[in-house]
């Protein structure tokens, strides 16, 4: 028997690597993926593992680094781990049992809101038969009257809100609980779950801190807006949300989460112009027509979209992950980096791996609003509620959906488009039932051609007629701006040839309808009704073309 002693650093060589614990250090968030930070102290040179990430990790994209020492080797493995359901399955239920108390919180909250409720309608009841009895007896307070009846009124709608909005949220709390109820359910005996583990090799390694960054899909994040209008129309207030949505594999808990605009899913190199070869019609039976080149592979699209990768969108200039300062507003601080932005949230969020979204508050704004009424009445007679508004805030509002509301009335949901901080956008805030719109026609003439003629011609002559029936309004006189908008003739032919007339008031010449004017013929004008008072609208339009011609729209 012949015995061989290897050298501990041959041993070395053959052991497996030592598992090593990391931490959760933050989290930057894009619109389809993450980058997740970990961190660990590292005891000494060698190869460890980091086990047990999530399957849903994009091998391609993961960076590891030592704060002084080197990294020599990075390895990433695929398995599958057998895990218990019951580990997951009491997760769940402590997850059930809070959402459960807070939702009888909530009723208990709203049985409280009713009996308040039907105590007003009571005391508002009281107050009119009261009124009446001194009506009949000819000794009338009008003063002490308006103003019981005003504070209970305001009492009224007060408590009607916070009912409303509690409701939502315990109709939204409900369908959670439905769903945590359906998943452990569901959950029974033992998982094979997938898994990856990352291999690294360390040299002068031991004390230092190991940095591990890993793209992860399964996950994003979108806008989401709470629009409240003043109900003097003076201001909007803006809340900023993001409505978090992962499923990993991976609980975020207790980390500093940040929001980016960057895309890495888009790649970092844009596209060249495609040559366009044309021939001759009699050569294209040897040669052919070619218009362009063939079309990308799914292979090259794929290397655009890991070259879009860029693990230092993750850091700040000083290398770090957003940390927290000391006595902050609870906003979301901004992070520039150069061609996009990062919210860093205030507080340190914990976002599940779960079906459902997760909502975390970005920042709160007032935007001073200016309130205007806009109508087209050749389709509708509504003048419908706006407001135009500056994005005073520090952050870029995304593309997404807004519940708007005007006082504590919700009006519904609305678009908002991309709007950068200082730039102006509009608020709808539904239809203005104060302010009254008639459209009416004055003439309908068809002439044809006369003795030395050879032309017909059609006049027509509208008036619409604007009534302010008492909207909400800042001024003394209680006038309110409308604005009216009308698609009149516009000929396209040399041979048609529009007439203008009479057209009063001027229509507006504001630079932001004059592309419409130009290009379409839109006409717009700016009435200001007060209080109980008309404004009108009136044209006439003259349109002449061959006799043997007839007018068609284009």
């Amino acid at each position: 028997m012949i015995l061989c002693l290897l050298p501990a650093c041959a041993l070395a060589l053959v052991a497996d690597p030592k598992p090593i614990a990391t931490k959760l250090e933050g989290v930057t968030l894009y619109a389809s993926s993450a980058l997740v930070h970990r961190v660990a102290t590292v005891a000494e040179d060698g190869k460890w593992i980091v086990e047990g990430l999530p399957w849903s990790v994009d091998e391609t994209n993961v960076r590891v680094r030592l704060s002084d020492g080197e990294v020599v080797g990075v390895e990433v493995r695929s398995r599958e781990r057998a895990t218990s359901s019951n580990e997951r399955v009491e997760g769940l239920r402590k997850q059930l049992s809070a959402l459960q108390r807070e939702q009888k919180s909530a009723e208990d909250e709203a049985s409280v809101l009713r009996a308040m409720g039907e105590h007003l309608g009571s005391l508002l009841r009281a107050e009119e038969t009261a009124h009446k009895a001194e009506v009949a007896q000819g000794r009338v307070n009008e003063a002490a009257w308006t103003t019981n009846y005003a504070w209970i009124s305001g009492k009224l709608v007060e408590n009607r809100a916070a009912l409303r909005t509690l409701g939502w949220s315990m109709e939204e709390r409900g369908g959670r609980i439905a769903e945590l109820e359906r998943e452990i359910g569901g959950l029974a005996g033992e998982l094979r779950v997938p898994v990856k583990d990352v291999v690294v090799d360390l040299v002068n390694a031991a004390g230092d801190t190991l940095h591990l960054e890993y793209l992860v899909g399964a996950c994003g994040w979108q806008p989401a807006y709470d629009l409240r209008a003043t109900k003097d129309l003076a201001k909007v207030d803006m809340t900023y949300r993001a409505r978090v949505w992962q499923q990993s594999g991976e609980d975020w808990g207790d980390v500093q989460l940040a929001l980016s605009t960057a895309q890495p899913q888009r790649g970092a190199q844009g596209p060249e112009p495609l040559p366009v070869k044309l021939g001759l019609q009699e050569e294209l039976l040897s040669r052919g027509l070619v218009a362009g080149a063939p079309a990308p592979t799914a292979g090259g699209l794929a290397e655009a979209d890991a070259a879009g990768f860029d693990a230092a969108d993750s850091k700040d200039k000083a290398g770090r992950f957003g940390t927290r300062g000391a006595r902050k507003p609870a906003m979301a601080t901004i992070d520039s980096q150069g061609l996009s932005v990062r919210y860093v949230l205030p507080r340190r969020e914990t976002i599940q791996s779960r079906p459902e979204p997760t909502t975390v508050l970005v920042g709160e704004a007032s935007l001073s609003m200016t309130p205007e009424r806009h109508v087209v009445p050749s389709f509708d007679t509504t003048a419908w509620l706006r407001g135009r508004t500056k994005n005073g805030s520090p952050w870029t509002l995304l593309p997404g959906e807004a519940n708007v509301f005007l006082g504590g009335d919700w009006l519904g949901r609305a678009r908002l488009e991309a709007v950068q901080p200082g730039e102006e956008f509009t608020l709808h805030l539904g239809a203005d039932d104060a302010i009254k719109v008639e459209r009416r026609q004055a003439e309908d003439l068809a002439k044809g051609p006369g003795f030395f003629s050879s032309r017909n011609s059609k006049v027509e002559a509208w008036r619409i007629v604007v009534t302010n029936n008492g909207a909400v309004s800042s001024q003394p006189d209680g006038s309110v701006e409308v604005v009216v908008r009308e698609g009149l003739p516009l000929s396209t032919d040399e041979r048609v040839v529009v007439e203008f007339a009479r057209m009063e008031p001027k229509p507006s010449e504001d630079a932001r309808y004059k592309k419409d004017l130009d290009e379409q013929g839109i006409r717009t004008w700016i009435v200001r009704p007060a209080k109980g008072k008309a404004a009108e609208v009136k044209w006439q339009t003259t349109i002449s073309y061959p006799k043997d011609g007839v007018i068609v729209p284009r």
